[in-house]
């Protein structure tokens, strides 16, 4: 299932290819990566401040929210397109295919893993606790692992479903809204906290604020719960594009 791993020189020529094309043109480059975030912050800030008072460190709090989401949103909507969008490294290179959704996946991975450490600083004035900010660097590719796992069903359906990309779009708004990042947990109706935790970017959320902002080590429940999702979620989103792969060059 995972043999094209062998292929460590291919992945990671294309993971830096996609990884500079992402800044190719801009002056300032990871720099326009924050300016975009911070000015939604402020305008989130501004408009929900009422319901952010309800939890600790408010703007931190958000920030952390926008960046983690903005991985979801961006890690996905590209990475749908990793197989239409290099038809020609599918028609005419024998290379796995599994490595064009991987390889976008990391880049933009490795992109979203520069912006929260450069996040550090303001972190910092704001007073967060940073104590357990280092196990960022276990957390993060976790991360990356479960938006692998939906770029392998998104990018193979895609071949087939051109649609998807505007089904998608909506997909990645609405979870904005389902995930706590312009309001805390507690307001979530105890009958239906349940189900709402269910979704394990969710409990992944509250990892990433609890190791950058409160100082604290992610539950390990929450943390059991998510490596078990993501597991799931690549072995289906492996046997998905296995399957759909045998039409990938006709469709293209």
């Amino acid at each position: 299932m995972f043999g094209y791993l062998k292929y460590r020189d291919v992945i990671l020529t294309l993971t830096k290819y996609e990884f500079k094309q992402r800044y190719r043109g801009t002056v300032f480059g990871v720099a326009w990566s924050l300016v975009v975030p911070f000015l939604m912050a402020l305008v989130l800030y501004a408009i929900f401040s009422q319901l952010l008072h309800r939890t600790e460190y408010r703007i931190l709090y958000l920030i952390v929210g926008i960046f983690f989401y903005r991985y979801f949103s961006m890690g996905t909507s590209i990475g749908l397109n990793a197989v239409t969008g290099k038809a020609h490294l599918v028609t005419k290179t024998t290379i796995p295919r599994e490595i064009l959704p991987l390889t976008t996946t990391l880049a933009y991975g490795l992109s979203s893993f520069i912006e929260m450490v450069i996040l550090l600083p303001g972190i910092i004035h704001f007073g967060g606790d940073i104590s357990y900010f280092f196990l960022l660097v276990l957390l993060h590719p976790i991360y990356v692992l479960l938006v692998f796992g939906l770029n392998l069903s998104l990018s193979a359906i895609e071949v087939y479903f051109r649609d998807l990309k505007e089904i998608w779009s909506v997909v990645t708004q609405l979870m904005f809204f389902m995930l706590p990042i312009i309001y805390p947990i507690d307001i979530i109706p105890v009958n239906l906290l349940p189900y709402y935790m269910l979704n394990p970017l969710v409990r992944l959320l509250n990892a990433y604020r609890d190791v950058m902002i409160y100082g604290k080590l992610p539950d390990l429940f929450d943390m059991i719960y998510v490596l078990l999702v993501t597991f799931g979620i690549l072995l289906i989103g492996h046997a998905i594009f296995k399957k759909l792969e045998k039409g990938f060059v006709e469709r293209l």
